[in-house]
């Protein structure tokens, strides 16, 4: 069904693309509240992270108040904290500066921080101009490209897991909000937007867990960790 999705809304932007009226470039500086669940209950979310997405925002707009959105930006501090109930060697491909980590006991919590590049594609619908507002609601795809990430545990500091951690995050989502015009076309924007991950963030290949003896066995980890995320969105459009 998702990929259904993704593929009516890269035939919608191609086909509007030859008919649009207006063309609109901006950026943003928005604050991300970002948090990870799971579906194991023995692994469980436990901390939030507070990060910062800058960009460049665009919208091709088709008739006078629907638009195709897209863009670029790079998201900071993207992830947040799970606690495993269950030890076990978690980051069996990262080069952890105490190798004595390399096994960590059950009943610990592990913070996620990941750096990512960000491509939107979405759909926009916004109200006729209001006095000096128009408020206007998207439903955005959102591609993640890691570039970092660290972890952090007891009193590690921030380690390199970036081998154990997924390469690509696809999510969507919905937001809202308002523009306030400033002058001609030039408008300050800011909007509330939630976003749900589909991909697994965490790699579970060779992740051996340990047994009530605190020994390493053969079974292995193979739950799916998502990102959600808040963003409030700030910015301006010309």
């Amino acid at each position: 069904m998702m990929k259904k999705i993704v593929l009516f809304v890269l035939l919608f932007a191609g086909i509007t693309q030859a008919y649009s009226q207006d063309v609109r470039l901006g950026f943003q500086a928005s604050p991300v509240f970002s948090w990870m669940t799971t579906n194991d209950n023995t692994i469980i979310g436990t901390g939030s992270n507070t990060g910062l997405k800058l960009g460049l925002i665009a919208e091709n707009f088709f008739q006078e108040n629907y638009a195709v959105t897209s863009g670029f930006g790079l998201v900071f501090n993207q992830g947040g904290t799970i606690k495993h109930q269950t030890g076990g060697n978690f980051f069996p491909k990262s080069d952890l500066s105490n190798p004595a980590d390399s096994v960590l006991m059950g009943d610990i919590d592990i913070s996620y921080n990941l750096q990512m590049l960000e491509i939107p594609l979405g759909i926009k619908l916004r109200t006729n101009e209001i006095g000096y507002l128009r408020y206007y609601g998207e439903i955005p795809f959102l591609l993640h490209v890691k570039t970092q990430a660290r972890g952090a545990w007891k009193d590690t500091n921030r380690e390199n897991i970036t081998p154990d951690t997924g390469i690509v995050n696809v999510s969507w989502g919905l937001g809202g909000g308002v523009e306030y015009s400033i002058s001609g076309e030039t408008a300050a924007i800011a909007g509330v937007y939630f976003h749900n991950g589909l991909l697994d963030m965490t790699t579970n290949r060779n992740t051996q867990l340990l047994d009530d003896n605190n020994m390493l066995t053969d079974q292995q980890e193979d739950s799916k960790a998502i990102i959600n995320a808040i963003t409030i969105r700030l910015g301006v459009l010309f």
